[in-house]
C-alpha cells in the first residue's frame, strides 16, 4: 500500500475531494489526527502564554487554594 499526504489550504473543498477520492476503486481517504502535546509541552505552552501563577511561599499557596 502506497500513502499519499495532501496540504489543503481551502478546507471548503474537503468534502467534495473526499466524494472524489471514495469514488476511484482501491482508494480510501483517512482523517488526518492531530498531534497530542506532552505534559511537558502542554506547560512549556503555560508559561509561554502567561497562565501560572507566582507565590512567594507554599503557605501563600496553600491559603490561595484554601487549605
Amino acid at each position: 500500500m502506497v500513502q499519499l499526504t495532501i496540504n489543503i489550504e481551502n478546507k471548503a473543498i474537503i468534502p467534495y475531494l473526499k466524494r472524489v477520492l471514495n469514488a476511484i476503486d482501491g482508494v480510501s481517504v483517512v482523517s488526518a489526527r492531530k498531534k497530542e502535546k506532552k505534559g511537558i509541552e502542554e506547560a512549556r505552552e503555560d508559561v509561554r502564554t502567561g497562565r501560572i501563577t507566582r507565590y512567594q511561599s507554599p503557605e501563600e499557596m496553600f491559603d490561595a487554594f484554601g487549605i
